[in-house]
């Protein structure tokens, strides 16, 4: 009696194991990534929709939370798929060796049917709201499977892929509430985009140094500090084209008060650049959500942001 009961609390145990693996490789650290959805929602605030109707404004954050949850989804499965794939050199890396497929905590085959779960599932919700939708989600979830497979070998096309997915997250949050999203705002994310996966390249290289080579293929032509110099030139061009954007948009207040998020913008890439380089074992993937300065900044860009809509016309 007494070994059977200790075999099913084993069993329990090993099962917790697991769920809490899976978990983990699903990066919930990441889906802030994903808030960019709500970006239509906000930059269309006071043109698109008038903020004294608070009905509708519920109805619209609804609809943009459901592809939030939708791209998380589809996120975390692409997570789990580039982790199955990666084992063997993810356990020679000094931090992510870490991850739990390649602790072994979590089985490759196990890891591989939960990410096209995952996939399923989010291509199932978005069928069900809407085909663009759904056009969209299957659009990210093969970006994201060519950038596991095959894309992020290569110098360039790694950021390419990068900054397509971060766009059809936006066009994703703008088909669910059925918004027009400004071409300038998708130009500045996929910028920003790259920014982001420019600086995520001169970490790496900062933290292996020569064995970044061989961890990313890309980092051959990368070389010592090639990233970190295309990020310079990549913030200095996303801070222009915002501030373009800001004086140029048909849609924004025409007393061109947007121009007032410009210093909030440039802060935030110098910012994330810094504490990136400064800590090269940190995730620069999850900067924002743990670094307090980061986390204000974009508070505070928001919320300027939306007061400009609103009350700036």
């Amino acid at each position: 009696m007494t070994s059977s009961s200790g075999g099913k609390a084993a069993l329990r145990a090993g099962g917790q194991n697991v769920s809490v693996a899976l978990w983990r490789s699903m990066r919930p650290g990441q889906w802030q990534k994903n808030l960019i959805a709500f970006a239509p929602l906000l930059f269309s605030a006071g043109s698109g929709w008038d903020s004294s109707d608070g009905a509708l404004a519920v109805r619209l954050f609804g609809w943009a939370s459901l592809a939030f949850v939708v791209l998380c989804l589809a996120a975390s499965g692409g997570y789990l798929l580039n982790d199955a794939r990666d084992v063997g050199a993810d356990r020679l890396h000094p931090t992510k060796q870490d991850r739990p497929i390649a602790g072994g905590l979590l089985p490759i085959d196990g890891a591989i049917a939960s990410g096209l779960g995952l996939i399923f599932a989010a291509l199932t919700i978005a069928a069900y709201v809407s085909a663009p939708l759904f056009y969209t989600i299957g659009a990210y979830a093969l970006v994201t499977i060519a950038y596991t497979l095959m894309l992020r070998r290569f110098a360039g096309l790694d950021v390419v892929a990068v900054a397509t997915g971060f766009v059809l997250r936006v066009v994703a949050g703008a088909e669910v509430i059925d918004m027009p999203v400004s071409s300038w705002i998708l130009v500045c994310t996929a910028l920003g985009a790259a920014y982001v996966v420019l600086v995520k390249r001169a970490q790496e290289r900062q933290l292996l140094h020569d064995e970044a080579d061989e961890h990313r293929a890309s980092q051959r032509v990368y070389g010592e500090s090639g990233a970190a110099c295309a990020a310079r030139g990549v913030a200095l061009v996303t801070v222009v084209a915002y501030a373009m954007y800001t004086w140029m948009a048909p849609n924004l207040p025409a007393n061109h008060a947007m121009v007032v998020t410009v210093p909030l913008v440039a802060f935030g890439l110098v910012r994330y650049r810094v504490t990136a380089m400064r800590s090269p074992e940190r995730n620069a993937d999850e900067l924002i959500a743990r670094d307090p300065v980061l986390l204000l900044t974009v508070a505070i860009f928001a919320i300027v942001a939306f007061v400009v809509l609103t009350m700036a016309r």
